[in-house]
């Protein structure tokens, strides 16, 4: 997606919409994808980069298989 029109968007809606798809890829008993795709993608715009700390987190949860503490640390973020 060019940056551009990731920049057009509000962040709250980017976040908002970012945070659905993980939730879907979890839906789907889909982890792996739910944590890859939503660190990718906020990561892909300025405003929402996610500290180190959290993407490293994600990819622990994923180790442990705890698609439990992704969904609450995805709620929780703003």
């Amino acid at each position: 997606m060019e940056r551009s029109l990731l920049i057009e968007m509000t962040r709250d809606k980017y976040v908002k919409r970012r945070k659905q798809r993980a939730f879907d890829h979890l839906d789907r008993g889909d982890l792996k994808n739910s944590v890859t795709s939503f660190v990718e993608t906020m990561n892909a715009r300025p405003d929402c980069e996610l500290p180190n700390y959290l993407a490293r987190l994600g990819g622990s949860l994923l180790a442990a298989n705890d698609a439990l503490a992704w969904r609450t640390l995805i709620e929780m973020l703003r």
